[in-house]
């Protein structure tokens, strides 16, 4: 009976995982809805708000909505846009799509909905984005985002992606080293209509902004220009 049960819990996280990862222009639409709102809650909560002084000072952001699933092994995954910003000009780009993955050893049960920023701090960050995959921690390493105005001392020369996540609206800074960050080719094929569109492209500006993206574009360049 056990056996059944444990079976039958393996096949559902399966069902959720091959919802969550289906392509389509509108679950494209949503993913970037999803961006705009939890950009918003990290901008907006007072006491946890993500220092505008950081954002102006990053290479770019990735916003990821994750599912994080139990059953035997821990498995979370999720998906989520990445943007560049222009280190000269202070504009940010279209935005490309990621995935996320990671795995976890252990006893585990439940479902549980995670959302997580990371601000791209320096060059090899951005560098490391670029690439097919990128494993947080070997390729780039990654640090608990800080808070406060003197959020900027708090960060490491090498550091490159601050990490802010949040679980059931609370936000906290976290290590998620061993986290793996992948270019969704397809998803971005889908939504700007281009085969074989890249990342730089993209991160370029060498393609149409489509009309979904540019209200997250908006936001990002608005709380860019805030003060402390």
């Amino acid at each position: 009976m056990r056996i059944k049960i444990l079976v039958l819990m393996i096949c559902c996280s399966f069902l959720v995982i091959s919802d969550v990862y289906a392509v389509s222009r509108s679950k494209l639409n949503e993913r970037i809805e999803t961006a705009n709102t939890y950009l918003e809650e990290a901008m907006e909560i007072s006491d946890t708000k993500i220092p505008a002084s950081l954002l102006r000072k990053s290479h770019g952001i990735v916003i990821i909505h994750q599912y994080k699933i139990g059953f035997i092994f821990g498995i979370k995954g999720g998906k989520g846009v990445a943007l560049q910003r222009d280190k000269k000009t202070g504009k940010w780009s279209a935005p490309s799509f990621v995935t996320s993955g990671e795995g976890s050893a252990g006893l585990q049960a439940g479902i549980q909905g995670i959302d997580t920023i990371l601000l791209i701090m320096n060059k090899n960050g951005l560098e490391s984005l670029l690439k097919a995959k990128c494993k947080l921690g070997l390729d780039a390493s990654a640090a608990a985002g800080p808070y406060g105005r003197d959020a900027e001392a708090k960060i490491g020369p090498d550091t490159a992606f601050l990490v802010y996540s949040t679980a059931n609206g609370l936000f906290a800074g976290l290590s998620v080293e061993g986290g793996i960050l992948t270019q969704d080719n397809s998803a971005n094929e889908k939504f700007y209509g281009l085969e074989e569109v890249t990342v730089k492209e993209i991160f370029n500006n060498d393609v149409a902004v489509p009309d979904e993206a540019k209200e997250l574009i908006k936001l990002l360049e608005k709380y860019s220009k805030e003060t402390e």
